[in-house]
């Protein structure tokens, strides 16, 4: 700079005069070339013109789009209640959500709002960066047409854009999302009715997208999620895609020619659990955007699933089967002890003092694979003495519980017996019993064992069986009254109408809820009423 007298680089700032052209770098194409018409300076041309920045620009930020968004989710922000926000958008409209997205994670946190507690309805054709870095909770809609960088650092919103609804051309076949389509995004969703421009989904870690088509590069440098292409592609799909799966539905037959071989491999789909996934996306998209290809796919998806092309990344395929190796292994471990075989629940007296006996571990003969520790146990392990065996059985596993351990039924004494006293016609389960049995209570979401099919005095059954398993019984007996003036009785007379509810009776045995319920008032009278 000194040298050329510059003092401060404003002064260099649009000075061309001083450049010169190295004419040892021209060619037979370049030797009549003249920039200088290009190269002169607005202030030679306009004198007084500036040539760098004298005063702040204004950015009208005051005006944005996201402000009217941040009012009126004012509801959903400081509350967490749906709001639902409609508007027309302009191409000066860029960054659409994004200010949104910060107030919601400021606020929330990575975790969000729920799904779908913002929903925006936008009408028209959308700026740049449309729904970027768009966070969970927040559902953007927009009926038009998209610039680039939708989706940009998408990070768990849900984007959906389909084509004005009184347009007259179809969707497939015409671009309504522009270049680079989910740049970076973590997670979130993404359908888009129509076709997206060049590099759609580059770098995407995370989010799950459906597409009618995208241009050159698609899936280019991506690590994660999911995308499914439901039409044509253009050249160099999937260069440098080192994780993360695509879907392409190939009707032509001509993807394996775009294809970048480099670093993936195609294949059908043929998993069941893939085959599901794989639909649900194409039916999302259709619920979201209407599209009549996904329609068109449904009604006939048992005959055009063979027709998609898996593109899977090798070094990504190799790592899902080796963990998919350790979960077996890891299940086949923890499913080798056992509390009482199914054949001997219903011959033993489970309440007598040889209980012990029937407490045996399962041999499950496992070939020790190179590199992995076997899952056999040591010979010390193999010698279980009583106490070991009752230190084993302390630790249950609630998590796991209902595919673990086996059910336990109350054992009817003899006939000749039982008629010779007062006491119960049936063997009940010890404390220890009851907890494995209440430990085979899963938390499946929907109980159905409380439901009108289950108990006919809805019972709060998945509680009081929580609460047997930590043995809090003074907790499950206040539980079980809310609902059950006489637990006496129904524990030992009713039919037990929640035990054919039970979720886990679909393919296991059903939790003895029963046997539960009746022990809970019997403990608690013991304890509390005979002291």
């Amino acid at each position: 700079m000194s040298k050329l007298g510059f003092r401060t680089v404003n002064e260099m700032v649009g000075r061309a005069d001083m450049l010169k052209v190295n004419e040892k770098l021209r060619t037979a194409k370049t030797a009549h070339l003249d920039l200088s018409a290009i190269l002169k300076p607005a202030w030679q041309m306009r004198p007084g013109a500036a040539t760098y920045r004298i005063r702040q620009q204004d950015h009208k930020l005051y005006i944005r789009l996201d402000n009217k968004f941040i009012d009126e989710s004012d509801p959903a922000l400081l509350k967490g209640l749906p709001v639902h926000i409609e508007c027309n958008v302009t191409n000066t409209d860029r960054a659409l959500g994004t200010s949104l997205s910060y107030k919601v994670s400021k606020l929330y946190g990575e975790e969000g709002l729920p799904k779908d507690t913002i929903h925006i309805r936008m009408k028209g054709s959308a700026g740049q960066s449309c729904g970027a870095f768009l966070a969970p909770g927040i559902t953007i809609e927009l009926e038009g047409d998209a610039n680039d960088y939708v989706g940009k650092g998408l990070s768990g919103g849900r984007l959906i854009l389909y084509p004005p609804k009184q347009s007259t051309f179809k969707a497939e076949e015409n671009i309504i999302a522009g270049n680079v389509c989910l740049y970076g995004a973590t997670a979130g969703e993404a359908f888009i009715c129509g076709i997206a421009a060049e590099r759609f989904a580059v770098r995407n870690s995370g989010a799950n997208a459906v597409v009618e088509g995208c241009g050159d590069h698609g899936c280019e440098y991506m690590t994660g999620g999911r995308v499914v292409v439901l039409g044509t592609t253009g050249r160099n799909f999937a260069a440098g895609m080192s994780g993360g799966i695509a879907y392409v539905l190939d009707t032509a037959h001509t993807f394996s020619s775009k294809v970048n071989m480099e670093m993936v491999e195609l294949g059908h789909v043929t998993d069941p659990r893939e085959v599901a996934t794989l639909r649900s996306l194409i039916e999302d998209h259709r619920h979201y955007t209407g599209s009549e290809v996904a329609n068109r796919i449904l009604h006939d998806f048992h005959h055009l699933v063979s027709l998609f092309v898996r593109v899977m990344p090798l070094d990504y395929k190799r790592i899902l089967e080796e963990q998919s190796s350790r979960e077996k292994e890891e299940k086949l471990r923890l499913s080798t002890i056992d509390l009482i075989p199914s054949r001997t629940a219903s011959q033993v007296d489970l309440a007598s003092d040889d209980i012990q006996e029937v407490l045996l571990l399962k041999n499950h003969p496992v070939v020790p694979k190179p590199r992995h520790e076997p899952s056999v146990g040591d010979v010390e392990d193999s010698v279980v003495d009583e106490s070991t065996s009752k230190a084993r059985l302390n630790k249950l596993d609630k998590t796991r519980g209902f595919m673990k351990y086996k059910r336990l039924n109350e054992a009817y004494r003899p006939p000749r017996k039982r008629v010779k006293d007062w006491k119960e016609i049936s063997s009940r389960l010890a404390e220890s019993e009851l907890k494995y049995q209440s430990a085979r209570c899963m938390d499946c979401g929907v109980p159905f064992c409380q439901s009108d099919s289950g108990c006919p005095i809805s019972n709060i059954i998945p509680k009081w069986n929580d609460l047997v398993f930590k043995g809090q019984w003074q907790d499950a007996l206040n539980r079980l009254l809310m609902t059950n003036n006489f637990p006496e009785f129904t524990g030992r007379v009713c039919p037990a109408p929640c035990e054919g509810a039970c979720v886990l009776g679909i393919n296991e045995q059903p939790v003895g809820i029963k046997s539960i319920e009746c022990a809970i008032i019997d403990k608690v009278y013991l304890v509390f009423c005979t002291t």
